[in-house]
């Protein structure tokens, strides 16, 4: 490319442009420098010539005197009057001359001293270099002098022509040479851009300059990498949003081929189907059973309950996807617990008010001596149902999350004592003492309802599982600045290791007899579990053959709190 270049004679062309060019420019700089000086020249000769005249007539108030002054013809001399009336004029008639107070030089003179400007003289007909002086009295004297710069600049810029041709073909030719370098420096430029968008590089760029053939090549070869480049970052985006939302599933979902080889499995799929391992690049039934397409199976696979399905897709790829059921199973089986216990738990009350009321109405109503009894048994029995009615609504409440929590400034420690004031005939009727363990004052800002319901449910279950005689120590203490700690703590028969995993379970029960023959519905520490969750604490279990002692923390300040203690 570059021979047929230099063999059409272009480079001559471009060669000659910038020689032309080059040397213009050259004559150019070396008439405004000489011009500069020349004018510089006569600038401070004007300034010395009039600063000369305003000395000499600087002591004279009249001017007749100027007419018998000599002055040389290319010189003009003006004398302006303060308001700017021409006193005087050694090249025309002052009474002619119109005001002078608008001339830059004039207008200089009087702010600064002294004024110089270079500009066309209607008067005279061409143009004149002035330089005014401002007098003591106000008045200007203003010398003028005509520019004649242009006078043998012709023979002065022969020296500077030979130089500067010297000077052009010199630059002529190392821009040639240059231009040829340069063009071997941006092909291959080109070419190494075109390898990397090879290897899948599209950041690369090339940087050419200009408005020729490269520079337009190298210009579309960057538009290309733009583009590309934002299809490989769309693409990476896609894959990587299809990945994130593939990753925070529950279900496991992978790809398969032809060959029933996983092409790809998110986490919950590779979890499901091998404990976490690798599956990309094996058989899907390596880890499952053959699955068939459209269908869907029900697998027991590592202790769980999965449902898979196998659907076809485009370009021979086929997707396989796994519900894992074993928490909806437990759920159910959960559920259907809790309606045989809460169906259990409400047939024993049920059924003796039902019997005692039959015997009533059959005619024991009539006997005073037995009826009493009856009736006593019957209120019993209606207050263990009401509990329990009671509890189930209140943990039915925690577990949906619908209980709305208030948050406001309380005395823990108030709380306590009236709380303890009121379960006090309990503890009486157990022969269970009361003692506490409290500082004048706790303050806190949370839910006293909630508070109430966590100490309540605590009290309650310490006194209905103690001995005759025994004690129920509940004790109040800060935890660091942001916590409280309540203690509760019996002197039962305590809870055996085996049974302290389980005794917040719903209806669960260490001693089943004890608890129904004192009252218990079997959900009082369930509540304290979802109490505490809503409350953001936690509770802590000692036991031994001596008591339990169960120990609730809780945050001093409710997050969802306005305001200050």
């Amino acid at each position: 490319m570059l021979r047929r270049l230099f063999l059409s004679g272009r480079w001559l062309i471009l060669a000659l442009a910038i020689l032309a060019l080059a040397i213009w420019i050259t004559l150019s700089w070396q008439y405004r420098l000489v011009t500069a000086t020349v004018e510089d020249s006569m600038i401070a000769q004007a300034k010395a010539e009039v600063a000369l005249m305003a000395e000499m007539i600087g002591h004279e108030s009249q001017t007749r005197w100027l007419t018998d002054l000599r002055l040389p013809t290319s010189r003009r001399l003006t004398v302006i009057a303060l308001d700017g009336t021409v006193l005087y004029d050694s090249q025309a008639d002052p009474v002619h001359l119109d005001n002078h107070n608008n001339r830059s030089e004039i207008i200089s003179a009087r702010d600064t001293g002294l004024g110089v400007s270079r500009r066309h003289s209607d008067s005279v007909g061409h143009d004149l270099l002035y330089a005014a002086q401002r007098l003591p009295d106000g008045r200007v004297v203003r010398l003028a002098a005509p520019i004649a710069i242009e006078a043998g600049l012709t023979e002065r810029l022969l020296r500077p022509m030979a130089v500067a041709g010297v000077l052009v073909i010199t630059v002529a030719g190392l821009l040639i040479s240059l231009h040829v370098w340069r063009d071997r420096t941006r092909v291959a430029e080109l070419v190494a851009v075109s390898h990397a968008f090879g290897r899948g590089d599209f950041t690369r760029r090339a940087g050419l300059l200009g408005t020729d053939t490269l520079a337009h090549l190298g210009h579309e070869l960057n538009t290309l990498g733009d583009r590309l480049h934002a299809n490989q970052q769309d693409l990476t985006r896609s894959r990587e949003l299809l990945e994130t939302a593939l990753g925070a599933l529950d279900e496991g979902v992978a790809c398969i081929d032809d060959l029933d080889l996983v092409l790809y499995a998110n986490p919950a799929f590779r979890q499901l189907a091998a404990g976490g391992a690798d599956v990309v690049g094996q058989p899907y039934y390596e880890h499952l059973p053959v699955l068939s397409v459209g269908g869907t199976t029900a697998i027991d696979h590592r202790r769980r309950h999965l449902r898979a399905a196998l659907v076809a897709g485009r370009a021979g790829v086929r997707v396989v996807a796994l519900v894992d059921l074993t928490e909806i199973k437990r759920l159910e089986g959960a559920r259907r617990d809790f309606i045989a216990a809460v169906s259990h738990e409400l047939k024993t009350p049920l059924t003796v008010i039902q019997g005692f009321t039959e015997t009533l109405l059959d005619g024991a109503i009539d006997q005073p001596e037995h009826a009493r009894d009856f009736v006593t048994k019957i209120a019993h029995h209606a207050e263990r149902l009401a509990l329990l009615v009671r509890d189930v609504l209140t943990l039915s409440r925690m577990e949906r999350g619908s209980w709305d929590v208030k948050p406001q400034a309380a005395d823990l420690a108030r709380l306590t004592r009236e709380l303890c004031d009121e379960y006090q005939p309990q503890a009486a009727a157990q022969q269970v003492g009361l003692v506490l363990d409290l500082p004048d004052s706790l303050p806190a800002h949370s839910d006293p309802e909630l508070l109430r319901h966590l100490l309540g449910n605590l009290l309650s279950n310490a006194i209905r599982y103690n001995r005759p005689g025994g004690s129920v120590r509940v004790s109040l203490a800060e935890d660091g600045a942001d916590h409280l700690r309540i203690s509760v703590a019996d002197t039962g028969i305590g809870i055996p290791a085996e049974h302290r995993e389980r005794i917040f379970e719903r209806f669960y029960r260490v001693d089943t007899h004890r608890s129904r023959a004192h009252g218990g519905t079997g959900l009082g520490l369930a509540i304290v579990k979802h109490l505490l969750e809503v409350l953001e604490g936690r509770i802590d279990l000692v036991s031994s053959e001596q008591g339990s002692t169960f120990t609730a923390t809780v945050p001093r300040r409710d997050r969802r709190a306005t305001g200050c203690l």
